[in-house]
């Protein structure tokens, strides 16, 4: 009887473990490549091709299926165990085309014992009395897919890690492979050695994981870590080194506390200074509280609502020394409202009107975050502003991702009819750009500016609306949902910076 239960068993644990693999590799590279799109396609496609080319192999092992079956979770689980934390060595020590190969390497070994799997069990008939033999295998390897889909962004991408689950679910496969091992051939002590070999693999580093996640870590940030949290949207990480705090969401920084008011006074106070009464304002993004930090500063505005995907970021903004003081405690000020929602679906759900709109969200980077930029999006916001509101967005760096900001400011121009593009050096980042947008023309700059600001004057204010002579808003296409060519023009720049830099120009 528990042998009748042990196969379908084991088809079930099979088909979870290898989805769970693919979704590690292919998020793992996501973080460490950029273009989740371009990861995850690739992924997928390099895995049912080796699937299939496991599949066409296996008939070469019919003979002794089960054994075989036995033999390949042992190096599934090995293979599959270890794919993170090779992933994380080779970022550190390779070049990212490399590392490009090295991840598609590791996913068609992935694919390829994945794919045996199947046919080995269905040929395993034989030794084993399983009715209905290939319609039981394949629904059980489906619904083991379908937990792995579940379980893998609700509990372990946050509560687990990527390090820790490619670890466990190794351990897990491994120990599928030993206990068949016993139930069905246990006179093939030597093969049992063997998975327990790659589990003591394993086990090392599942010991040693946290020291190597710190070298690792250490060596990607360069400076300490303060923080290292990993949640469902994101990998959150702090810095400190002397009195310098940075703050990194998927290892792309968001600031640098040395001069993260170069960034955030031109953001808010610019588009405040040309409304006569800010009342309510929408801040899209900015969970850290450091943009509602400098809208406090205005005491004209009565009602402040921050959105934010993320709820970690606000639970860190209220909670965490290095942001307290760096916020202000801007996160627990009455004025302010933190809702953990995603921006474009908020827009879309949200009824009532805003003076002034502000979007603090990350660079165009991904699919997700491209459409962020789009002309649908911009729709939205002008459906969430006054008649005399004004929207402003941040938009990157001017001079070398001078495609993206141009981009937003075209795009922007297709949905307001005034439109007008400033920037802000800041030494941490570059000549950063931003676009501001409202239904009636921007002109008054005259409400005065708060006292307390470090880097924005009245001049400076003025200043900021004047472009060197060799940076100018260049042609580009529209950014829509259905064709985001923001993420091209972003990941195109990014590698022409790159290139620049490896070759010691600028």
């Amino acid at each position: 009887m528990r042998k009748k239960i042990l196969l379908p068993f084991a088809v079930f644990t099979a088909g979870l473990c290898s989805i769970v693999y693919e979704l590690l590799v292919s998020t793992a590279a996501t973080y460490f490549l950029g273009d989740g799109v371009t990861q995850f396609s690739l992924i997928i496609g390099v895995y049912l091709f080796s699937m299939g080319i496991g599949a066409f192999f296996s008939k070469y092992f019919k003979d002794r299926s089960l054994l075989f079956f036995i033999n390949i979770e042992y190096l599934l689980g090995l293979v599959g165990g270890i794919s993170v934390p090779l992933i994380y060595y080779f970022f550190v020590n390779v070049s990212p085309v490399t590392l490009q190969l090295v991840v598609l390497g590791i996913i068609f070994v992935i694919g390829l014992l994945t794919g045996m799997e199947v046919p080995l069990l269905t040929f395993s008939s034989k030794e084993i009395d399983f009715k209905n033999n290939l319609s039981n295998v394949l629904s059980l390897d489906y619904i083991g897919g379908l937990i792995a889909t579940l379980i893998f962004p609700f509990i372990l991408l946050p509560f687990v890690g990527l390090f820790y689950s490619s670890l466990i679910f190794g351990i897990v496969n491994i120990l599928l492979g030993i206990t068949l091992n016993i139930v069905y051939h246990k006179e093939k002590w030597k093969n049992i050695l063997f998975g327990v070999f790659n589990i003591a693999i394993l086990l090392f580093l599942v010991f040693r994981a946290s020291a190597l996640l710190q070298v690792w870590d250490e060596k990607i940030y360069k400076k300490p870590i303060v923080l290292n949290v990993q949640t469902s949207y994101q990998k959150i990480v702090m810095t400190k080194a002397n009195d310098d705090v940075r703050l990194y969401l998927n290892r792309v920084i968001q600031f640098a506390s040395s001069d993260e008011h170069r960034y955030h006074e031109p953001l808010i106070h610019v588009p405040l200074a040309t409304h006569p009464t800010p009342n309510r304002v929408l801040i899209l993004g900015g969970g850290e509280n450091l943009a509602s930090r400098e809208v406090l500063k205005d005491k004209r505005v009565q009602q402040i609502d921050v959105v934010d995907i993320d709820s970690m970021m606000f639970h860190l903004a209220k909670t965490n020394a290095h942001l307290l003081k760096i916020n202000q405690q801007a996160a627990s000020d009455s004025r302010v409202k933190l809702i953990a929602q995603d921006a474009f679906t908020f827009l879309n759900e949200n009824n009532s009107a805003y003076d002034v709109i502000i979007s603090d969200l990350p660079d165009p980077s991904n699919q997700a975050l491209a459409r962020l930029y789009s002309k649908q999006f911009f729709l939205m916001v002008k459906k969430n502003l006054k008649p005399d509101g004004v929207f402003v967005t941040q938009s990157g760096e001017i001079y070398f991702s001078n495609t993206v900001f141009s981009c937003i400011n075209t795009t922007l121009k297709e949905v307001f009819p005034n439109v007008r593009a400033y920037h802000s050096y800041i030494p941490s980042f570059g000549d950063w750009g931003f676009n501001m947008a409202s239904d009636r023309e921007i002109t008054n700059f005259g409400n005065t500016l708060p006292s307390e600001l470090k880097y924005l004057t009245q001049k400076q204010l003025g200043d900021a609306f004047v472009f060197p002579k060799d940076i100018s808003i260049a042609s580009t296409g529209i950014n829509t949902l259905d064709n985001p060519i923001i993420l091209n023009y972003y990941l195109d720049d990014w590698k022409k910076w790159k290139t620049d830099f490896e070759s010691g120009t600028q």
